[in-house]
Order: C-alpha cells, then structure tokens, then sequence
C-alpha cells in the first residue's frame, strides 16, 4: 500500500502568495482569482513528479533534471480538456525567467505573461520555505533576500518588489541589491 501525500501547506502558500502578488500589483478581482487556481494548478503538476526524484537527497541526473523540467507541460496538461487557454501559458511559462535561461522556451523578460511571473515568484518562496530531502527550510526573511538577490535575472523585479510590499508591509526589504 502507498501512502497519500497531499503537500496542503506548500500549495496554499503558493496560492496565497500568488493572489497578495497579483493584489499587490493592481490586478482585477476576476484575474486574481484566476491566478490563484492557476497557482493550485502549478504545484498539482509538481505532483505528477516521480516520488524517487522529489524525495532524492542527492543531486539529480541529467535524466531525472529532464523529468523535472518537464513540470510545467506537465501542469499545463490538466487543464489540456477546459476552455482556460491564457491559464494554461502562464502554467507553461513559470519557469521562464527574465533573463532567458528558463524553459522550455527561454523567453525573456516581458515575453512571460505578468501572470507567469506572479507564479515563478510565489512557487519559488513556497519551496525556500518549506523543508526537502535536500535541504533544511529558509526563514522567511532569508528566503525574501534570496528573491532580491535573483531579482532581475531569475525573477521579476516588479514582482519580487510587489511581494515583498504585500508580505512585509511594515520592513520592505530594499529592491536596490537586486542587479
């Protein structure tokens, strides 16, 4: 017998970080709805991984890294039978980054849906934060400086900059180290 393993906090941070971003930076009540499935639908594609490769302690494979990049196909493809076409590219293109050197494209910058931006930065701070087979988990703090840190190449700017204002109203951290 297998045992179920339902991940329920990561996914609702990444949910609930989602929707504070997409608040953050201005967008409609119906889009932000719309961004927070979008978010559930990110991390149920993370589900359809491999336990071996999630829970591996090591460094992956070349193999198992294909696998893993696979993800946001994989995401994008439960939603392949409903009418959401637009939900279903920012699912695609979360792991973009504004630099290029994201898959499975490699777009770059405004090329990524505002949408998919809000997704890569959300999903991002839900994994610092949460503890893996790799590694321990980061505090919040620590994880808010690593999104400045990468902010720019692997992620938005505007985003990182919207999350940190909606998650730390009272102590933003500066944007001005991200370069």
């Amino acid at each position: 017998l297998g045992r179920i393993d339902y991940r329920v906090q990561p996914r609702c941070m990444v949910m609930q970080s989602a929707e504070l971003i997409a608040r953050e930076l201005g967008l409609d009540e119906g889009l932000t709805s719309r961004v927070r499935l979008a978010a559930m639908v990110c991390r149920a594609g993370r589900d359809q991984l491999s336990p071996a490769i999630l829970n591996k302690r090591g460094p992956l494979t070349r193999r198992e890294w294909a696998q893993v990049r696979r993800q946001p196909e994989l995401a994008a493809a439960l939603l392949s039978d409903v009418p959401v076409d637009d939900m279903r590219e920012w699912i695609l293109c979360h792991r973009e980054r504004p630099d290029g050197s994201g898959y499975p494209r490699g777009l770059v910058g405004e090329q990524i849906p505002l949408e998919a931006r809000i997704l890569a930065v959300a999903e991002a701070y839900a994994a610092m934060v949460s503890k893996r087979p790799h590694r321990a988990r980061r505090g919040h703090e620590d994880a808010c400086i690593e999104l400045v840190r990468c902010a720019g190449t692997q992620f938005d700017t505007a985003v990182v900059k919207a999350f940190l204002t909606a998650s730390l109203p009272s102590n933003p951290l500066p944007l001005s180290t991200a370069a």
